[in-house]
């Protein structure tokens, strides 16, 4: 083989390895720029996911409320009352399930109580919501609430007369 001829296929071959490192560099930094996409998806998806749950509480809540058989209308005091309303005659489930906080994934949730009664749920997180109301900076600052009023203590009806 003549000289020219093997020095021409040595510079192909750097060529080449050249053209591979930078095919490997782009796929990188698009890899990246894909994971950041699905990071922010994924988050899209628990806020979501957070709002539905959060608001399947907030309804159970407010259905016990309703469903008070006699008498003034109580909250309830747990979550777990949600699941087995037994004050009436027939049991009623308000609740199927307690959620899981889909932020935490854990089962606990921040209460939102007015002395022993539960009025609603937030999450107990500290990350900042992708969306979220105005002012909430954190997940622990968005707020569900029932629309429900826990009924007054007879000592503090008659001082009001």
């Amino acid at each position: 083989m003549p000289r020219g001829d093997a020095q021409l296929a040595t510079s192909q071959r750097g060529f080449t390895y050249l053209m591979l490192l930078w095919w490997v560099a782009i796929g990188g930094v698009m890899l990246a720029a894909a994971g950041q996409s699905w990071m922010n998806e994924a988050r899209r998806q628990k806020d979501i996911e957070l709002v539905f749950r959060a608001e399947q509480i907030t309804r159970g809540i407010q259905s016990y409320y309703e469903a008070t058989p006699n008498g003034p209308r109580v909250p309830p005091t747990s979550l777990n009352d949600l699941l087995e309303d037994r004050r009436g005659p027939v049991l009623r489930r308000h609740l199927r399930q307690v959620w899981t906080d889909p932020v935490t994934g854990s089962p606990e949730w921040g209460q939102i109580r007015n002395g022993p009664y539960l009025q609603g749920v937030y999450s107990l997180s500290r990350l900042k919501p992708l969306r979220g109301p105005d002012g909430a900076r954190s997940y622990r600052d968005w707020r569900f609430m029932a629309s429900v009023t826990p009924p007054v203590a007879a000592s503090a009806a008659s001082g009001a007369l």
